[in-house]
């Protein structure tokens, strides 16, 4: 783990607490083995795959508790769903906003921190007929590794 990860990941830990004393919610093993096992990854997993990494660690823990926890992380804005073609959901520790590429060779979902792309004007004939709240946009198209086997060069 880098040290930005570990950084990350320990200010993820305080502001789970905090979350959870200022709602009322137990600061549960389950709890924190689940958020801590989410902000120390990058691959935006699903919840099996969640479920997969804690199993060893919390015995007798179930996929149902996983994706409960992984839902109650989300409600309190602790993680988000990503958005993705696949029908799984992914999920990500890191709320601030950012955009993702998805690769549609192997699956990955990869972060794209773009200042530019959190300036969006949006349409003056939307404005007063919704409420625009919060936004991520997906790519889709080839992770580096993919580029890379295939031998093609990104053009952009």
């Amino acid at each position: 783990m880098t040290r930005h990860e570990k950084h990350f990941s320990s200010n993820k830990e305080k502001e789970f607490e905090f979350t959870c004393r200022k709602h009322g919610l137990s600061l549960t093993i389950q709890r924190r083995a689940i958020l801590e096992n989410l902000a120390g990854r990058t691959d935006h997993p699903t919840a099996d795959q969640i479920y997969d990494a804690v199993k060893e660690h919390l015995k007798g823990v179930s996929k149902t508790t996983v994706y409960r926890v992984l839902e109650t992380l989300v409600n309190f804005g602790l993680a988000r769903k990503v958005n993705n073609p696949e029908a799984k959901a992914r999920f990500d520790a890191d709320t601030s906003r950012h955009h993702h590429l998805t690769c549609i060779t192997c699956g990955a979902v990869l972060d794209i921190h773009a200042q530019q792309l959190n300036r969006l004007s949006f349409p003056e004939e939307l404005h007063g007929d919704v409420e625009f709240i919060d936004y991520s946009i997906n790519f889709n198209g080839r992770c580096p590794a993919c580029l890379k086997k295939s031998g093609a060069k990104n053009t952009e």
